[in-house]
């Protein structure tokens, strides 16, 4: 009996001591594969979503910077130095020089490639835009049809000579010299001698500077197929020069506040093509933007319905997203544009 006891103990520890069978190694592999899949996936579409918030991150980024650049040259329209009266500048495009000053300097003069005959030193227009319905004014020189300019946008200029003193002074480039009661501008190292105060500490050298805001269909390759912000830029030689400022923008609208009343008061914003109509551009005393930025990548799955929004941009409403697999974002600022001389 002692003998057949420990027999079966035997046999009972042996069966004890045996491993998951065939059946159940199986089923804990399969269990262990779903398990796995649904944390891969959960992972994959976490993964997803960071990127597509990454993205709209960036594009948010990337318009408060576009918007900010141009807010940057509004806030510096009209001034000219040590005065924002354009008037008192001797050698711009409506009041050419002829004759140097005892130093000798140079003028400014026409050149080759200008959006049109002294745009470039044209300081009445120290901001200036074409209503998106007047279509492209610079399709034969500045802003050619290899440029992409995007139809229904608005084209904004700027002028102004920089805060900071230039020193030292480059060959080729435009400045201008001013103080309180006159001024002049001038190209290179020379400086002009002023009739007023010319040796005063207050009479100093500035930078001149002139843009063109548009939007083009392309970045960098015609065909790419990603819109950019661009302008038109005064550059050393001088001439003009085409930069692209930043891809993704696509589309550019500026309203400008109107005093009507002569309180100094905003009344209303208007067009571009109002304001040129009425000759009100001395009475305007900010600026309202309006960018849109796209991704620059789809994003597959967007649904058509619940992702298209419909942007209010100045005085047209525009439907974006959905159908086409891109995100957009519209950003909009309101500038005040202190340094222009009103009536």
């Amino acid at each position: 009996m002692l003998g057949i006891q420990v027999k079966r103990m035997a046999i009972s520890n042996k069966k004890q001591s045996s491993g998951f069978s065939m059946v159940e190694l199986l089923v804990a592999m399969a269990v262990g594969v779903i398990i796995i899949s649904g944390a891969f996936s959960l992972h994959l579409g976490t993964r997803k979503t960071q990127v597509k918030n990454e993205e709209q991150m960036d594009m948010v980024a990337d318009a408060r910077f576009a918007i900010d650049m141009i807010a940057y040259d509004l806030r510096h329209a009209g001034m000219w130095g040590g005065t924002n009266k354009e008037g008192l500048i001797d050698c711009q495009s409506t009041n050419k020089c002829t004759v140097a000053t005892a130093s000798g300097d140079t003028w400014p003069d026409d050149m080759v490639g200008d959006c049109i005959a002294g745009w470039y030193y044209d300081l009445s227009r120290a901001i200036f835009a074409t209503d998106d319905a007047d279509g492209n004014p610079y399709a034969g020189t500045c802003i050619p049809a290899t440029e992409g300019y995007v139809a229904g946008t608005d084209i904004l200029e700027i002028r102004y000579a920089d805060s900071n003193i230039a020193n030292p002074l480059l060959p080729n480039q435009v400045y201008v010299r001013s103080n309180f009661i006159t001024g002049r501008l001038f190209v290179g190292t020379v400086p002009p001698v002023l009739d007023s105060y010319d040796d005063n500490a207050l009479t100093l050298n500035h930078e001149l500077h002139a843009y063109a805001y548009y939007i083009s269909d392309y970045t960098d390759d015609v065909d790419d197929g990603i819109p950019s912000l661009r302008r038109i830029a005064l550059v050393n030689s001088p001439s003009v020069q085409r930069q692209t400022l930043m891809s993704g923008v696509t589309d550019l609208q500026v309203q400008f506040g109107v005093d009507v009343t002569g309180d100094a008061e905003i009344d209303l914003y208007e067009n571009a093509n109002v304001i040129t109509a009425n000759d009100d551009w001395d009475n305007v005393y900010a600026a309202k933007i309006w960018l849109v930025m796209r991704t620059d990548k789809v994003q597959k799955g967007v649904d058509t319905n619940k992702d298209s929004i419909a942007f209010t941009l100045a005085d047209k409403t525009v439907t974006l997203g959905g159908q086409d697999d891109f995100r957009y974002y519209m950003i909009t600022s309101v500038v005040n544009l202190r340094n222009l001389k009103q009536q």
